[in-house]
């Protein structure tokens, strides 16, 4: 899949050049969902700061977070000179994403930029998850991602073309305990990205997924805080893979290091590049791929009904066994 689209033509004064330009998306028209704190509220400040308006999107009042989140970032978006208004209906329910997307183009007339962000946590060890625990995180990080997606995308095209970013997550076989269905989110976001942005590029319309590493924000304190006893075995086979690259284990990045990348994604050149999975660690940006090269284990002789218990028996697990060279002494 090729990764860059037609566009307008780039912008090559200085400086564009330079990547100085001031308030690059003056006029353009952004949500972020989950934007109340963390990465989403790093991104709606991000986004005001270069002259967009932004519909800075979170829950309201919950145990568990500021009362008035979105507005407060709101609050700083418009003391230093920025335009946004607080939204708080949740993008899992279908019709509160479409709402939120209506506050767009009601305050502002348009929509240029998704920012779909939104997540919560759950973390449970499957053996212990009930019903809600599962679904729950599904309905926010995956349906919601949905949801913002399909009613973004007719007012995009309406604006002639824009962007749309989801905020996925680390790329790796490090195993993370109790997370599985927020990884399983995320990894539904990855294959919704990359078909999104192959439907949509005749629209004008790009969509990448950024997926940032380790980032000091409240929803990575949560989960931090719930290995309790494995949290020492988790940090230890984290820095040994580090460690296998001659690197030591880095602290959570801030959650200001994401939005860079997004706001140039934003950007006219930027809207070129389209259908990539981008991998933040820390400072450092990465390019993930779904594409897998697969090794194949074939029978000695031709054999039309397929393979026998016994000869899987002798034959598969040496195989399995010998990693990547094995592995590829077996490909057909």
């Amino acid at each position: 899949m090729a990764d860059t689209q037609a566009g307008p033509p780039a912008d090559t004064s200085a400086d564009t050049r330079a990547g100085t330009s001031a308030r690059g998306l003056a006029g353009k028209v952004a949500i972020v969902t989950g934007a109340g704190r963390g990465v989403g509220a790093a991104y709606a400040r991000a986004l005001a700061a270069e002259g967009a308006k932004v519909v800075v999107n979170d829950l309201p009042a919950s145990a568990d977070r500021t009362p008035t989140s979105a507005q407060s970032v709101v609050a700083e978006i418009e003391a230093t000179g920025g335009i946004a208004v607080a939204h708080h209906d949740s993008v899992a329910d279908f019709d509160g994403a479409r709402r939120v997307v209506q506050t767009a183009i009601e305050r502002f007339g348009r929509l240029d930029i998704l920012i779909a962000n939104a997540a919560i946590i759950r973390p449970r060890f499957l053996r212990d998850a009930d019903e809600h625990d599962w679904t729950d995180v599904l309905a926010v990080a995956t349906h919601g991602t949905f949801h913002s997606l399909r009613h973004s995308v007719p007012h995009l095209i309406e604006a002639g073309g824009g962007t749309i970013i989801v905020t996925g997550d680390l790329v790796t076989d490090v195993h993370f305990p109790r997370n599985a269905a927020y990884r399983a989110a995320k990894a539904a976001n990855a294959v919704l990205a990359s078909y999104a942005a192959e439907e949509l590029r005749p629209f004008g319309i790009s969509v990448n997924a950024v997926n940032p590493g380790a980032t000091a924000t409240a929803l990575h304190d949560d989960y931090v805080a719930s290995l309790v006893d494995h949290a020492k075995s988790f940090r230890a086979e984290l820095g040994t893979r580090v460690a296998a690259v001659g690197a030591a284990l880095p602290p959570p990045a801030a959650p200001e290091t994401v939005p860079p990348l997004g706001i140039y994604l934003c950007t006219e050149e930027g809207r070129r590049i389209t259908g990539r999975a981008f991998q933040l660690n820390g400072t450092s940006i990465g390019v993930a791929t779904t594409r897998t090269e697969i090794s194949y284990l074939d029978p000695d002789v031709d054999v039309p009904a397929g393979w026998s218990t016994a000869a899987l028996a002798a034959r598969l697990p040496a195989w399995l066994a010998g990693g990547p060279g094995a592995a590829a002494a077996g490909q057909s």
